[in-house]
């Protein structure tokens, strides 16, 4: 990565309250900013719960369709 990439990500960062950055003559230093990711945690976890419950769902579906084809397969045998 460039530096002048790595710069832009940190900025972003920063402006994002994430980090935050202390420059020393040519040496800049990043830290954890005092903001933490708990908003975004929270989202994430909305977003998980609903597609867990989907698949759940979906799980359901398909396990319904595979015992018809089962007994479908078995009548056509006889």
């Amino acid at each position: 990565m460039t530096l002048t990439g790595m710069k832009k990500h940190v900025g972003v960062l920063e402006q994002a309250g994430l980090v935050s950055t202390e420059k020393v003559g040519r040496v800049r230093t990043c830290k954890l900013g005092l903001r933490g990711l708990e908003e975004e945690a929270a989202w994430i976890e909305r977003y998980r719960q609903l597609w867990a419950a989907r698949f759940d769902e979906l799980d359901i579906v398909v396990e319904d369709l595979k015992r018809k084809e089962k007994a479908n397969g078995r009548k056509q045998r006889k």
